[in-house]
């Protein structure tokens, strides 16, 4: 279906998904062929590219800012001393708050005056990407969220101001997940969703399929899968590729051999030859793990523009179900869930007034 700003209406999203009723609805809807469809182009633009050291792409400068504006509130807001926790520095609802208190003025900065009327949705959707206040957590429901913005952002036209490259997609997922990583590191927030070790990652899963689609078809790949097994290659490309930057992160906050506190991406490792197939597998266990869990997309929430509750097929509204006790909850993205995918995946048939984002990570020698 063809999306224009001048004849959408725009309005707050709200909770669709109650139950697997819902969720199975959800995998017929018109969102999730937009969430499909523009990710494959996006895993199709970055094949081959880097992650690059800055953008020419004003859009892509503007949005880049706000992230580095909510790094910059994480300087103001710092790790409470003295409210040892397991898991979740409660400082970070503070910065929650603030990041709540100050999006309307960020996306105005972003969005042309034609499209400002979209922010009643962008405003949810990017304030769910940074994990959830009331349970100190982030996950890939979160990380979701983020892809909703970029998506968003997309049909608005925004990134294709200016020439629009693999790069600039790169660009900007590299700096959202140096952002997510130092959230994760200042509030020791809990994964959300964790299968301990039998998840693929406590937090993320789409930055693996974008990091092997960056190899995916490049005949002259620095590195094999089973290359990751060696720190010092992953170091090496830790800053221009996803994957190994993913990887880089696990290492600096892990302890123990890879092998037992991450065995799934220990077997792709030795067990999958190429990148394509690392890809292909990576994304039938999001499509599984992700997009198909109700513990999941229960928070990914619908407004009436970029992702309306509606079926693709025959454009009518997709069935209201309603669960009385959860009403009331508040918007929020990724839980915990139960994995069902086997093992390995593949075997399956710019300044901006701001202090600088920290650079990508690598591990520790």
């Amino acid at each position: 279906m063809e999306f224009s700003v001048e004849g959408t209406q725009f309005s707050p999203p709200v909770k669709r998904i109650f139950d697997t009723a819902g969720t199975h609805d959800f995998q017929k809807s018109l969102t999730m062929y937009r969430l499909q469809s523009h990710l494959e182009r996006y895993l199709k633009l970055v094949q081959g590219q880097k992650i690059p050291k800055s953008s020419q792409n004003r859009a892509v400068v503007r949005f880049v800012c706000i992230l580095e504006r909510l790094d910059a509130l994480m300087d103001e807001t710092p790790p409470r001393t003295g409210s040892a926790r397991r898991f979740g520095d409660l400082a970070c609802r503070d910065w929650h708050d603030r990041m709540q208190g100050e999006l309307d003025g960020l996306l105005e900065t972003l969005l042309p005056e034609a499209a400002r009327r979209s922010a009643a949705e962008l405003r949810y959707y990017l304030g769910s990407a940074f994990g959830s206040r009331e349970r100190l957590d982030y996950g890939t429901g979160h990380e979701l969220a983020f892809l909703a913005v970029v998506v968003a952002l997309d049909m608005l036209g925004l990134w294709t101001e200016d020439k629009f490259t693999g790069e600039d997609m790169l660009y900007v997922w590299a700096r959202y997940y140096a952002l997510v990583h130092r959230l994760i590191l200042t509030y020791n927030l809990e994964p959300a969703g964790s299968h301990g070790v039998w998840g693929l990652d406590d937090h993320l899963h789409l930055a693996y399929i974008l990091g092997a689609s960056q190899w995916a078809q490049d005949r002259n790949v620095p590195m094999q899968p089973s290359d990751i097994l060696d720190p010092k290659a992953v170091a090496r490309y830790s800053e221009t590729n996803l994957y190994c930057n993913s990887i880089a992160f696990l290492l600096r906050v892990k302890t123990g051999h890879f092998a037992q506190h991450s065995p799934m991406l220990h077997d792709i490792a030795q067990t999958v030859p190429t990148w394509s197939k690392v890809t292909t597998g990576l994304i039938k266990m999001y499509r599984v793990e992700v997009l198909n869990k109700f513990p999941v997309v229960q928070h990914f929430w619908f407004g009436t523009g970029f992702f309306p509750w509606v079926d693709m097929a025959h454009g009518m509204s997709l069935p209201n179900y309603e669960a009385p006790s959860e009403t009331s909850e508040k918007p929020a993205a990724g839980t915990a869930h139960t994995t069902t995918t086997t093992m390995p995946p593949p075997r399956m048939t710019a300044n901006c007034g701001y202090g600088p984002l920290g650079r990508l990570v690598t591990p520790r020698r």
